[in-house]
C-alpha cells in the first residue's frame, strides 16, 4: 500500500499531470497526424490532433500556475493560516499543558556521511522546537521523553538534539515508518507500554502538515497538543505581491507540491480511511 501511495503520489503531483498530460497529448496528436496522413478529408484526424495539442498547452499552463509564487497564497497559506498564533512568536511554548512526551515528526534535517554533519534544511524548526520543550521540562513521562523519525534520523535529527542539550537517554528514534501514518501507529506501540492508555503528547511538525498529522495521532489514540512550526507558506506571503511571483520558480514549484500533496492526502484519509 506504501509503494502504490508514492506512485499515486507522483502522478497527481504537478510535475507528474504535467507529463502525463503532455505524453498524452502528444500520443493525441500523433494519432491525428497519421489518421489525416492517411485520409486528409478524416475531421476525426483534425479533432484529435487539435485536441491533443491543446492537452500538451494546458500540461504547460498548469505547471506554470504550480511555478509561481502567487500559487502559494491560494493553496499553501490556507494549511497554515489555523495554526497561526495571533500576536504570539511561532513556536512559543507559553502556557502549554504538560504532557507525557514530545514527538518530533521526520522532515528538515539530512546527514553529509562523508563530513560526519547533520544537515538543516527549511524545516528544521521542527527539532529546534523540540528540543526547546524539552528543555522547558514541558514533558513529565519518566524515562524517553523526545520521539523523532525520519530517514537517517540517527545521523541527522539525533546530534542536533544532543548539541542542544538533550540527553541521550530520553531520545527514543526509529528510521522504520516511511510516512506519518506509520509514525504514529509505532510511536503509539511504544508509548502505550507503560500506564498512560491514552498519552498526552505535543506533536511538532510543520505548519502546513499539523492538521492531517493531527488527525492521524488522534485515530492512532493519543491526546494532542499540537505544537506547529515552520511557518514556511505564510511568511512567503508576508512579503509583497512582486512581478517575480509570476514567472516559473523551482522553489515556488516545491512548496506548491507540497501543499497539493496536503491537500490532496487529507482528502484522501477523510473519504477512504475513516
Amino acid at each position: 500500500m506504501y509503494y502504490i501511495n508514492k506512485i499515486v503520489g507522483w502522478l497527481i503531483s504537478p510535475l507528474g499531470l504535467m507529463f502525463l498530460g503532455t505524453f498524452a497529448g502528444m500520443l493525441m496528436w500523433l494519432a491525428g497526424a497519421r489518421a489525416a496522413k492517411r485520409d486528409p478529408e478524416c475531421a476525426r484526424a483534425a479533432v484529435l490532433a487539435k485536441a491533443g495539442a491543446w492537452l500538451i498547452g494546458l500540461s504547460l499552463a498548469f505547471l506554470w500556475v504550480m511555478s509561481m509564487g502567487v500559487t502559494i497564497r491560494f493553496i499553501g497559506v490556507p494549511l497554515e493560516r489555523p495554526w497561526e498564533r495571533s500576536g504570539t512568536m511561532h513556536g512559543s511554548i507559553e502556557g502549554l499543558p504538560d504532557a507525557d512526551a514530545v514527538v518530533i515528526l521526520g522532515g528538515g534535517v539530512g546527514s553529509h556521511k562523508e563530513c560526519h554533519a547533520s544537515e538543516l534544511f527549511s524545516g528544521a524548526d521542527r527539532v529546534f522546537c523540540g528540543a526547546r520543550l524539552y528543555n522547558a521540562k514541558k514533558a513529565s513521562r519518566p524515562g524517553l521523553k523526545v520521539f523523532c523519525t525520519g530517514g537517517g534520523c540517527e545521523d541527522s535529527t539525533l546530534p542536533v538534539l544532543l548539541e542542544l542539550g538533550v540527553p541521550r537517554e530520553s531520545v527514543w528514534f526509529s528510521e522504520e515508518p516511511r510516512n506519518t501514518e506509520e509514525e504514529a501507529r509505532l510511536i503509539g506501540e511504544t508509548l502505550r507500554s507503560g500506564d498512560s492508555a491514552k498519552p498526552r503528547i505535543y506533536l511538532v511538525t510543520s505548519a502546513w502538515h499539523m492538521s492531517r498529522a493531527k488527525m492521524l495521532f488522534e485515530r492512532a489514540r493519543f491526546e494532542v497538543v499540537p505544537v506547529p512550526t515552520d511557518f514556511e507558506m505564510c511568511s512567503f506571503a508576508e512579503c509583497e505581491i512582486a512581478a517575480s511571483d509570476f514567472l516559473p520558480s523551482a522553489d515556488a514549484l516545491l512548496r506548491n507540491s507540497y501543499a497539493m500533496k496536503e491537500w490532496i492526502a487529507r482528502f484522501g484519509y477523510s473519504i477512504f480511511r475513516r
